[in-house]
């Protein structure tokens, strides 16, 4: 107590408001994968995480998506555009899933840039190595983890960093993996080549010690992301673009009209040379889409090429926008998408059920299409679904954030008095959070006494060797909220008398 000498009035201000238990955000995503650049006020942050808070952060800091690139092939007769996979890079799109579908703030890690132009970077397991694993432990905020590159690996790499990921959010406790299902734009086979349950399947790949903090999602998703002046004839690589233009330029139309033949051999042929100008590039674009159908057709197959996504970034924002209006307690399930066309995939009730409820536990949710309600998330287990206790994502989530917060809190009574008044101030502490939880809905149970309870105390959670150790045991019970995932209704028709 401080020392008065002089004589007067004196004023102390007293704290009304004790320790209190914060809720952890939820919602914070972390990205793992690669981007076109990676530099922040002149510094290279390649394997550094950077917070972002929207899209155009995004791509002010670590660019746009790749310039794809096809190959012209006539197969059989018929014209094609074949993506090579080498061009792909899943990052960027998956941002924009991300907000579009109710994301906001998250962290971004890039593992490599592949630049602007011709792809120059090879992807590779080692990019996913131990070195971005320590910097994502350093992270408190983020609770959900997301890598949309690891199915653009081999399946022995995307099994090296799936699970690693998997490991990684076991040691931590703090976070929740999204994961996408390797070849998940692919129809099952229910044979040994199956996505799910084959010899390269996602089972088979998936193993760790605790698969309670990870959710898969199939199939992959038909987005529209993509616009249509997403491709032009500058994506087809530079040995095919000749019978490309070759072909494009058979067209009846333009070989039956000698002003639009004259035309579109002037578009070509103002390509020639190596000093060409942007403006000229899309002039050019332009008076190809006005002449020719066939040109429009082949770009379009394109566009749909390379708007095909695995769902992970889409499911991270739909995460994103049910914790901020339910509350991390709601199962993140029976919401739409946006900016998605349709699955890859069309599944029946009956198809769903090896995916609900395998033998070995490791359940897929469905992402479904329904007539007037459009493209459904359908399943809200998580990867352990024969556990009991954390078979469903809102259940483990809703877990993390109560131990997160409750730690959190506690961390103020480090070297206090191991004594009555500490413990029942840490009681009243963690209780006076739950009860504000209970009140919103969070916790089943008619009464507080129903749905949570707090033990902490000598006799109790303690004795006296327990006390002489300096450890204070606090046990904290709840009743979290499980989702209706069955809904039986029984009809029977009453029959009228007389």
């Amino acid at each position: 107590m401080k020392k008065y000498e002089a004589p007067g009035v004196y004023v102390t201000e007293l704290n009304s408001f004790p320790n209190t238990v914060v809720q952890v955000p939820t919602s914070v995503a972390v990205f793992v994968g690669y981007t076109e650049t990676a530099i922040v006020d002149g510094k290279d942050v390649t394997g550094i995480p950077v917070r972002i808070s929207s899209m155009s952060e995004f791509e002010a800091r670590f660019g746009v998506g790749p310039m794809f690139r096809f190959d012209f092939s006539l197969q059989d007769g018929k014209p094609a555009l074949d993506l090579e996979e080498a061009s792909r890079f899943n990052l960027h799109a998956a941002m924009g899933l991300f907000f579009e579908n109710g994301g906001h703030g998250c962290w971004i890690l890039s593992v490599g840039c592949y630049g602007a132009g011709e792809p120059v970077l090879v992807k590779s397991v080692e990019d996913f190595g131990e070195p971005v694993w320590r910097e994502l432990a350093k992270l408190q905020e983020p609770s959900v983890i997301v890598i949309p590159d690891a199915v653009l690996l081999s399946s022995e790499d995307y099994k090296t960093v799936s699970n690693r990921c998997l490991a990684h959010c076991t040691d931590l406790q703090n976070r929740f993996a999204i994961v996408d299902v390797f070849d998940g734009n692919r129809e099952r086979t229910l044979d040994e080549n199956d996505v799910i349950s084959g010899k390269s399947g996602l089972r088979t790949l998936l193993a760790a010690e605790d698969m309670s903090f990870a959710a898969a999602y199939y199939p992959w998703l038909n987005t529209s992301h993509f616009g249509a002046g997403s491709i032009t004839f500058e994506n087809v690589s530079a040995g095919t673009r000749k019978a490309f233009f070759e072909h494009v330029g058979q067209e009846t139309a333009i070989q039956a009209n000698e002003s639009r033949k004259a035309a579109f051999d002037k578009a070509v042929k103002s390509l020639e040379g190596d000093d060409i100008s942007e403006e000229e590039k899309c002039t050019t674009h332009k008076i190809m889409r006005g002449l020719s159908k066939r040109y429009n057709e082949l770009l379009s197959q394109a566009v749909k090429a390379v708007s095909v996504m695995p769902p992970s970034g889409a499911l991270a924002g739909a995460y994103a926008a049910t914790d901020a209006q339910d509350g991390v307690w709601k199962a993140p399930a029976n919401l739409s998408l946006n900016s998605v066309v349709s699955p890859c995939v069309s599944i029946s009730d009956a198809e769903q059920e090896d995916l609900n409820t395998p033998l070995d536990g490791k359940a897929v949710n469905a992402i479904r299409s329904f007539p007037e309600r459009g493209n459904v998330v359908w399943g809200a287990r998580t990867l352990d679904g024969n556990s009991s206790e954390w078979r469903y994502v809102n259940i483990r989530r809703t877990a993390i954030m109560l131990e997160q917060s409750i730690k959190a809190a506690l961390d103020p009574f480090v070297f206090a008095p191991n004594t009555a008044p500490t413990w029942l101030m840490v009681k009243s502490v963690i209780e006076n959070f739950l009860n504000g939880l209970w009140k919103q809905g969070a916790l089943a149970g008619a009464s507080s006494e129903d749905a949570y309870g707090v033990e902490v105390g000598l006799g109790t959670t303690m004795t006296g060797a327990d006390v002489q150790a300096g450890c204070m045991n606090v046990v904290v019970k709840v009743s979290l909220l499980r989702p209706a995932e069955f809904i039986v209704l029984s009809f029977q028709q009453k029959v009228r008398k007389g």
